[in-house]
């Protein structure tokens, strides 16, 4: 996924942070993916991300916990300039389906696990 845009929100009175990101989807056509990171304490343990897909809109949603200091370590990665997008490759608990269009094949809602996260920064 390409990241289009990334926002810091500040959330509550107690200003809890989350990382909303709008992606586009690079393997797969028509779509797009909203993606909120959220920083959680070390005392939480079993912390997966989710990826929600609709059957009835091409947009999918994705939940993805970030112990806090690596949560803070991407929120200034992000604020760094660059030429290219900021790439973030899923890997998921259930692989996916495209046809040679590349739309995705489902025939109802998912709801899968996220098991590894990668990001891609440029850095100039």
């Amino acid at each position: 996924m390409a990241v289009q845009t990334a926002e810091l929100n500040l959330l509550g009175y107690d200003l809890e942070q989350e990382l909303s990101l709008s992606c586009s989807l690079m393997n797969i056509s028509r779509g797009h993916c909203v993606i909120k990171v959220k920083p959680f304490d070390l005392s939480q343990s079993n912390k997966w991300g989710e990826l929600e897909i609709s059957i009835d809109r091409p947009v999918m949603k994705a939940e993805v916990p970030l112990c806090k200091n690596r949560f803070s370590e991407l929120c200034v990665l992000f604020n760094s300039e660059a030429n290219r997008p900021v790439t973030v490759v899923m890997m998921l608990s259930s692989p996916l389906s495209v046809n040679l269009a590349g739309d995705l094949l489902i025939n109802s809602a998912a709801k899968l696990k996220i098991t590894d996260l990668s990001w891609i920064i440029p850095l100039k």
